[in-house]
């Protein structure tokens, strides 16, 4: 069945460093049938170790090996991997992967720089626009014209209480590209499932294996089950949106031979 909105599976770093455990994430969202299973590709030596999370993210960085065996595991099950780029130097590696896709996360909407430099390398930039005003989406979207970039509405608040989510700006996004969507820090699927229902044209979801692991888990993570319950809602809105705007159903014609005039000419 078809969707119009691709369902990206963010797992950011809740593998912790461990490559067979982010090959299983790989293994049960291609098994549910999302469109792209998302990593990050920041490096240790480009943070503070004043930062509070400085020891997580030593001990869960990709090293470039991995790169190439998630790669890998994503090409056998058939699932698009896509990694947000954190620093211009990373670039490099990233195009070397055969990557086409890359992410852009909200802390880097302004760094225009950046932006100037992935469109020459990657064919469909994907960025979200969370704690930017918007007069920095306007100029990220002047940088980016006449390229393919996608815009995601993104409320980052950790997790976002559903009175902030304001799924109005993903419409409002439309004015810089048609391809807009969501990506959600609730708690829950109801925002996704929302956004979906809007014909939202990517959506992302943090994802675990399970409310209890294994790897990491966070509060607004949508386990498997809830995973997969956004697929199938944005397989039925497909359904029952539909694409025929301008003409009856075959099924609503046979009805109009026995209906309409069944009492004669009224018209």
């Amino acid at each position: 069945m078809g969707r119009f909105t691709k369902i990206i599976a963010e797992v950011a770093s809740n593998h912790g460093g461990d490559i067979t455990l982010a090959k299983e994430f790989i293994r049960i969202a291609a098994d549910i049938g999302v469109d792209y299973i998302k990593f990050q590709s920041w490096q240790v030596s480009k943070l503070s170790k004043d930062d509070p999370q400085y020891d997580w993210f030593c001990r869960s960085e990709l090293s470039d090996s991995a790169h190439y065996e998630l790669m890998e595991e994503c090409s056998k099950r058939n699932i698009k991997f896509l990694t947000t780029v954190f620093d211009i130097d990373r670039i490099e590696f990233l195009k070397g992967l055969g990557l086409d896709e890359i992410k852009v996360a909200s802390p880097d909407l302004g760094s225009y720089r950046l932006l100037n430099l992935l469109k020459g390398n990657f064919g469909h930039i994907i960025v979200s626009t969370g704690m930017h005003y918007k007069e920095e989406i306007e100029k990220a979207a002047e940088i980016l014209a006449g390229t393919n970039f996608t815009f995601l509405h993104c409320a980052s608040i950790y997790p976002t209480p559903i009175e902030n989510v304001n799924l109005a700006r993903m419409q409002w996004l439309k004015k810089f590209t048609p391809s807009v969507g969501y990506s959600d820090h609730t708690v829950g699927v109801e925002a996704v499932k929302i956004a979906i229902a809007q014909k939202a044209s990517y959506i992302e979801k943090h994802f675990c294996l399970g409310r209890y692991g294994p790897g990491r888990v966070m509060p607004l993570d949508a386990t498997p089950e809830q995973m997969s319950e956004i697929v199938k809602f944005a397989e039925l809105v497909y359904l029952m949106l539909g694409n025929n705007q301008d003409d009856l159903s075959e099924p609503e014609k046979m009805a109009r031979q026995r209906f309409v005039g069944r009492f004669g000419n009224n018209r």
